[in-house]
């Protein structure tokens, strides 16, 4: 018997109580951008599910934590499911981390199209069309802080195609599509596939990119099975903001107007790839030279982006630089080193914290006695993971300050 084509829309973690963050400071042409760009997105979603004329949507948890999202997002979830409804669609919801079964208020209930699976134990359903039986459903909620037991998922007996819903799996990698013929899992942010055969195990990702490290598209994804069991999957874009990281890498002689040169460049086709998304650019500038010494907070960095962001950042769509980001160390002559100057002590002392990592920066000691204890005090505390960031960034300030007036100025 020839399996009967089936068409589902897979997507999890909307997070719809979590708005874009991530940055220094929110331009305020973006800002509402950034508040209701989760809304957006998931809209896109249910949207592409009644476009595509979709069986049903399977949503792989972690869609809001109400308790932060409020009134709001039961409304609009409501409002989606019922146009859903509408069109036959149905909705096959497994709790994640934030959105266990018990979270959803009694006090609006669910279209009958909307199942709930079960927490604990995998729940089964039979997916019908028309009054006859073409998939069968698996899913399997989660408790917060708990793990996923995979166990309950097994395929069809009668060889129907088999659906597994999870917000996360317990299968080790390469395994976690081995007991259906599609396992749709939420808990990544970014979409990957995982496992191929026997079965697949796909995560969709988040429909809308939150922080400057979640770049690239983000969408859903349209997964259509043929009449012989095959399974495509086919990224929709549903993101309204779109993170992008830029990595430019300069030669020793490049200066300020090659840099700028290239940071253009790469707008114009940044644009051309993305034209209808407003762009968030986090620069990375990698190379050997003096300009890498002037690109640091409160330098040249700063003028950089003042710069970018009138020019291209306030158009619509917009591409707005979040920051520009150096972590290449401090290049100067190896005499200055030996230099019986301020500017050679500096060096030397840098050059001694450097190489020592023992050595606590005991920043706190700086601050007015009053304010050697409480919140301020905890600011100065230097991570460990932050300590030779820290130092880079302090020497190139150093050295510009010590600069200063070396050429008249």
């Amino acid at each position: 018997m020839a399996q009967p084509p089936l068409r589902f829309v897979q997507a999890g973690d909307l997070h719809l109580e979590r708005p874009l963050s991530g940055v220094a400071e929110v331009p305020d042409h973006l800002r509402e951008a950034f508040l209701e760009a989760p809304y957006l997105a998931a809209e896109q979603v249910f949207e592409t599910a009644i476009t595509e004329g979709a069986d049903a949507v399977l949503l792989t948890g972690d869609v809001v934590q109400l308790d932060r999202a409020g009134p709001r997002a039961i409304v609009f979830l409501s409002q989606q499911f019922k146009r859903l409804a509408d069109h036959n669609i149905l909705v096959y919801w497994a709790g994640g981390q934030v959105d266990p079964f018990d979270a959803w208020p009694v006090t609006a209930p669910l279209p009958a199209t909307v199942q709930r699976f079960p927490v604990g134990r995998v729940g089964n359903f039979e997916h019908q069309r028309d009054g006859r039986t073409v998939a069968r459903i698996q899913g399997i909620s989660r408790s917060p802080g708990q793990s996923i037991d995979d166990s309950g998922f097994y395929r069809d007996a009668k060889g129907l195609f088999t659906v597994g819903v999870a917000h996360g799996s317990a299968a080790s990698p390469g395994a976690e599509g081995d007991r259906v013929h599609y396992m749709a899992l939420g808990g990544q942010h970014q979409r990957q596939t995982v496992d191929q055969s026997p079965g697949i195990a796909h995560y969709s990702g988040t429909p809308q990119g939150r922080t400057p490290d979640e770049t690239g598209v983000h969408g859903c994804t349209l997964v259509t099975v043929d009449e012989s069991g095959h399974v495509k999957t086919t990224l929709v874009a549903t993101d309204i903001v779109r993170w992008v990281s830029e990595t430019i890498e300069l030669t020793s002689g490049a200066d300020e107007g090659v840099l700028l040169a290239q940071m253009e460049a790469r707008i114009a086709g940044l644009r051309a790839k993305h034209p209808d998304r407003d762009l968030l650019v986090t620069w990375k500038i990698s190379g050997r030279g003096e300009l890498m010494n002037h690109l640091r907070p409160g330098g040249l960095s700063d003028e950089l982006l003042a710069g970018l962001r009138q020019k291209h950042g306030r158009g619509s769509p917009a591409a707005w630089s979040v920051a520009i980001e150096c972590d290449e160390p401090l290049c100067v002559p190896a005499e200055w080193y030996d230099e019986e100057t301020i500017r050679g002590d500096v060096l030397r002392q840098f050059r001694e914290l450097e190489a020592k990592g023992e050595i606590d920066l005991e920043l706190g000691e700086f601050l007015p006695a009053a304010h050697r204890k409480g919140s301020l005090a905890e600011l100065a505390k230097v991570p460990a993971g932050e300590r030779e960031a820290l130092l880079t960034a302090a020497a190139k300030l150093g050295m510009d300050l010590l600069s200063v007036g070396e050429d008249g100025e």
